[in-house]
């Protein structure tokens, strides 16, 4: 059999993406964003109309966003109720006096030191800084480039903070760690591409308070509902859910909006997670679905 060529190859990628431009476009144009909002982990920085307040607390939510919202949320309720102004908290934050404030604070993998190093680590970047978006900027040679090399020293600047004074002897516990992956792992990141998203994006639902990196640059943030929705439209064939498929997802989506690749995460995520999609063939919740034509689990087939 004549294998393909690099070229044939890129151009039947690129023509599965444009058949996707459509029903992808319409699905962002007209999905219902108010009405999920409050179903979503953006909810909580977009209660705090000051941009500084709005920055830590969309890191500090990303950060937690495992898992169900209803669950984490409930846990992140607290730690804002403790903050006040989450900017200012953290700006004078000193632990042997708001420590104890989080002593209720539990979470799957984390723990009441896990939100005290957070602040730490946050209020010594706050410091040397002035805020988060210029730490990134300090940490991104390239403002063309990719984003892999200024998010993995951007985590760093958490990781590798001073917090002996939280951890004895230095070693970080799993919770801490956990909040900040590496993309050196390869994984996918999902939780600091979404910050990302939310910081980056000029359009709603995001807020676009960083202007200075490009949204053309961001990566989606890939959870198991996009991860489900890409692989249904044709977006990956990959069966892990990594690095590597994240930007393979985001290169398909470039070939429709290059300027904004990420912009139909919102609505992809949403659709699966509202129960508008059930990974399988189902005629009653397929019948009104905009992305039917493209769907793997319709393509091919009548009715």
């Amino acid at each position: 059999m004549e294998s393909l060529g690099p070229k044939r190859v890129r151009s039947r990628t690129t023509a599965a993406s444009l058949a996707l431009r459509a029903p992808l476009e319409r699905l962002y144009r007209d999905f219902d964003y108010a009405g999920r909002v409050e179903r979503d982990a953006i909810r909580f920085p977009l209660r705090y109309p000051d941009p500084r307040d709005r920055e830590v607390v969309a890191l500090l939510t990303a950060c937690l966003a495992y898992g169900r919202v209803d669950l984490f949320g409930h846990a992140l309720e607290g730690v804002l109720a403790a903050m006040g102004s989450p900017w200012a908290f953290i700006r004078d934050f000193d632990p042997d006096r708001d420590a104890e404030r989080f002593r209720d604070f539990i979470y799957r993998f984390n723990r009441p030191r896990d939100v005290v190093a957070f602040c730490v680590a946050a209020r010594d970047v706050l410091a040397r800084h002035g805020s988060l978006e210029k730490c990134f900027i300090a940490g991104d040679p390239d403002p063309a480039g990719p984003i892999g090399p200024a998010l993995e020293r951007f985590a760093r600047a958490f990781l590798e903070a001073d917090l002996r004074g939280v951890f004895p002897g230095g070693q970080r516990s799993r919770g801490y760690r956990h909040l900040f992956p590496l993309p050196s792992a390869g994984g996918p990141c999902k939780r600091l591409h979404l910050f990302l998203r939310w910081m980056v994006r000029r359009e709603p639902p995001d807020f676009g308070l960083w202007t200075s990196v490009s949204p053309a640059r961001l990566l989606i943030p890939l959870d198991t509902h996009v991860e489900n929705m890409s692989r249904a439209i044709g977006l990956t064939r990959r069966r892990s859910r990594t690095w590597r498929m994240a930007e393979e997802v985001t290169s398909r989506l470039a070939a429709i909006d290059p300027d904004d690749p990420v912009k139909y995460d919102f609505a992809l995520c949403h659709k699966r997670m509202s129960g508008d999609c059930r990974d399988r063939r189902d005629l009653v919740v397929c019948g009104p679905c905009g992305l039917r034509a493209v769907c793997r689990h319709w393509k091919g087939r009548r009715g």
